[in-house]
């Protein structure tokens, strides 16, 4: 195996993920499901793991629809993806040319779609999912929407009412088809927030209740430490001591983005391949990955996403991710927002409660068993507070 930071691994490559793919597809048997992931810590491969393990018998249909700009353009997917499974089995072919115009309407790879009022789209969704129930040699259609949140936050700034209408569609679907469709919703933009959105607009229903949520998260020590060993024997990299890999692997969180990364980096150093690696080489590539200027892994993502998951709390939510980063060991929330609320004073004690669960949501904070918090990934942590120049002050000190 290579080094392969952010890019597609091949299925042999895939490491940890067998137990996860495992429950993913047990669970697809009975529901739908919402899976919750931070970025990089790999939710595509464990998709592309699942698509290719799944059961014959199922048809597991795979889309970015993240910059999908209406309900209109994301049925015209839908419909293209099915085509090939409907279009030699039922009508749909003649169906479609019913629709309208064959000319005209948009071409999704090979299909080329008919033209339809924007106002059927819902119908012509309900029409098409509808022509499945009739093919027995297929047990489950999978549908996996990759980054389905952004879509809807693109639909929902132009028109918030279509945007309420197809999340409520879409649950309508998963009702009437039970037995035949699942869908898979993920993305790095949290559903949850959309929702949010949408509910301070006026929506009130509850999209996804009717999903189980299940988490990617990363990598058990023993499979990270384990990824490690292999990348290091796969590329002739010899370790100074026997724990490497397992320090390696703790140092990075057990995330293989990062692990990847580190091997890379490693292997940019000639002397990497003349001698052992030790603790001193892997904590300078990683210091590097977390301090360079350059952003080679992309930290900067986690300050720049506040702006669109917090809008007008952007600033309370930046003041207290400064409060939690610069304390040096967990601390409770009450803490927390103390040191936070020396900075904005006029913000109630709800809304500093309520924002923290939506950071802890956003996996930037986790509690532990006594529920005190503390930034869930060390590596983000580190990035934080060399990136925002903060200083250390101990648990219960003063801000």
């Amino acid at each position: 195996m290579k080094p392969n930071p952010g890019g597609i691994l091949q299925l042999d490559d895939i490491v940890g993920r067998d137990s996860l793919v495992a429950y993913l597809q047990l669970t697809l048997e009975q529901q739908s499901v919402v899976l919750v992931a931070e970025r990089r810590t790999g939710k595509t491969h464990v998709l592309e793991k699942f698509k290719a393990t799944a059961p014959k018998n199922w048809v597991v249909i795979k889309r970015d629809i993240g910059a999908v700009r209406s309900a209109t353009e994301f049925v015209q997917y839908v419909m293209a993806d099915l085509y090939p499974h409907l279009q030699a089995t039922t009508n749909f072919r003649n169906w479609l040319q019913s629709l309208g115009e064959q000319l005209g309407g948009a071409q999704i790879g090979p299909v080329k779609l008919p033209n339809f009022s924007t106002k059927q789209w819902k119908q012509v969704l309900g029409d098409t999912i509808a022509h499945l129930d009739g093919i027995n040699a297929i047990e489950r259609v999978v549908f996996l929407w990759d980054e389905l949140p952004w879509m809807l936050e693109i639909i929902a700034s132009q028109n918030p009412q279509e945007a309420m209408e197809l999340l409520d569609a879409l649950r309508a679907l998963r009702q009437q088809h039970a037995q035949k469709i699942r869908m898979v919703f993920t993305g790095s933009l949290g559903l949850h927030h959309i929702v949010r959105g949408l509910k301070a607009q006026g929506y009130n229903n509850t999209p996804v209740n009717d999903m189980l949520s299940i988490e990617v998260a990363p990598l058990l020590l023993p499979d990270a430490a384990r990824l490690v060993e292999r990348l290091f024997t796969d590329n002739r990299l010899a370790a100074a001591t026997p724990d490497i890999h397992e320090q390696t692997a703790l140092a990075v969180d057990c995330i293989p983005f990062y692990i990847h990364h580190v091997v890379s980096a490693l292997l940019k150093n000639p002397a990497s391949l003349q001698k052992p690696v030790d603790t001193q080489a892997v904590n300078a590539v990683i210091s590097h990955g977390i301090h360079s200027s350059d952003n080679p892994w992309d930290l900067q993502h986690y300050e720049e996403r506040t702006l669109a998951y917090y809008g007008k709390q952007r600033s309370e939510c930046l003041a207290l991710l400064d409060a939690v980063a610069s304390s040096m060991a967990t601390l409770p929330i009450a803490d927390a927002i103390r040191r936070a609320k020396a900075v904005y004073p006029l913000v109630d004690q709800q809304q500093w409660i309520e924002l923290s669960r939506l950071l802890e949501r956003d996996h930037y904070f986790q509690r532990d068993e006594d529920g005190k918090i503390g930034f869930k990934f060390t590596v983000v942590k580190r990035w934080w507070v060399w990136h925002r120049s903060l200083s250390m002050v101990q648990a219960g000190g003063a801000a």
